[in-house]
């Protein structure tokens, strides 16, 4: 999948595959590759030629803002995505909400390790209540930050799941 990298006025095709822990990207042909983790407070540690740098991201529906060593990148990742193994394993790992309505309960909290099925979060839009489940076994790297109560728009991070 080919996404689009926006730096100022400059846009760059980018292709991010990952495995685990391990990312290769391309930015307009230029290949590099490494090791990442997430921490819970929304920073990502990168590893790219045995060098260590810390970068912050926040992601927004199908955009994606990243703050790393000073600047600031955006990406627009493209809806009509091809069928992937990476298209696959990203569409494991992050739940977004189906839907515009109440947070009525947060069943679970960042780093808590949760089993295939399991119900998150709960929702409710016109006194309906929508359960979203974890996909897969895994740990939940990322929950929304919105309090129970608050309001959630369609499309935005309900909460990221990493491996065990």
């Amino acid at each position: 999948m080919v996404d689009i990298l926006t730096v100022g006025s400059s846009k760059h095709n980018v292709k991010l595959s990952r495995m685990g822990s391990n990312f290769k990207i391309v930015i307009d042909e230029q290949v590099s590759e490494g090791q990442f983790s997430r921490k819970s407070d929304g920073r990502i540690e990168l590893i790219i030629d045995g060098r260590r740098t810390i970068a912050y991201y926040d992601r927004k529906g199908n955009e994606i803002y990243v703050h790393l060593n000073g600047t600031n990148y955006f990406i627009t990742k493209k809806s009509n995505r091809v069928s992937s193994q990476v298209s696959e394993e990203e569409s494991d790992d992050i739940v977004l909400s189906p839907i515009t309505g109440k947070l009525l309960d947060k069943k679970l909290k960042n780093g808590a390790k949760v089993s295939k099925g399991e119900v998150i979060i709960i929702l409710e839009a016109m006194k309906m209540e929508h359960r979203l489940i974890s996909p897969r076994d895994g740990i939940i790297s990322k929950l929304t930050s919105t309090e129970v109560g608050g309001q959630i728009k369609e499309g935005e991070l309900m909460f990221e799941l990493e491996d065990e």
